[in-house]
């Protein structure tokens, strides 16, 4: 486990269109874990920075800063770097899925119990060391991989009813205008 890279200077993070590495920044997770990163935010990095902190596919990336401490996982594709926000966990190959840490990160019990050791009165830091402390329930691989693919499947629906709920509201309202004007 590390913590992400931290930037120095003013416009360390800013985007730079030449960059060798996409920063993944608090703000490119959902709520549920998922990376929403529709512009990347490139930044150049040297040989040295860039492989020690270049994320590898299959890390889990826990948001350790703010109000809600979500978990990803970063799938590869591309030089991406995690920011000094997140702490990088990589999981042991045969012994944790990393969909099963962040299904088990993301759980209401495990957040609260993330956010209770969480130190800071305005902004809410988590610590490695707070993070080791975290009793994971560790399954054979086969049980967590239908953990990790049952609770992709549930996200999978709710965002089908989300999209549905969307769907029917533009129904409702263009026939109630429609009743508007016969």
């Amino acid at each position: 486990m590390q913590l992400g890279i931290t930037l120095r200077g003013a416009d360390a993070s800013r985007h730079d269109p030449a960059g060798t590495h996409h920063l993944i920044r608090i703000g490119d997770l959902s709520d549920d874990g998922a990376l929403l990163v529709s512009e990347p935010n490139l930044i150049r990095l040297d040989g040295a920075t860039a492989r020690r902190f270049e994320l590898k596919s299959g890390e889990v990336l826990l948001a350790a800063r703010g109000t809600r401490m979500t978990a990803a996982i970063f799938d590869g594709g591309r030089p991406a770097v995690a920011g000094g926000q997140f702490l990088v966990i990589r999981p042991r190959a045969g012994v944790l899925v990393p969909a099963y840490l962040r299904w088990f990160l993301n759980l209401p019990t495990t957040q609260d119990s993330l956010i209770a050791e969480a130190r800071g009165s305005y902004v809410r830091s988590l610590s490695a060391s707070a993070l080791s402390d975290l009793e994971l329930p560790v399954p054979p691989l086969p049980q967590q991989r239908a953990i990790a693919e049952l609770h992709e499947l549930r996200l999978h629906e709710k965002r089908l009813m989300e999209q549905l709920a969307a769907h029917r509201a533009v129904l409702v309202d263009r026939a109630i205008l429609q009743s508007l004007h016969p």
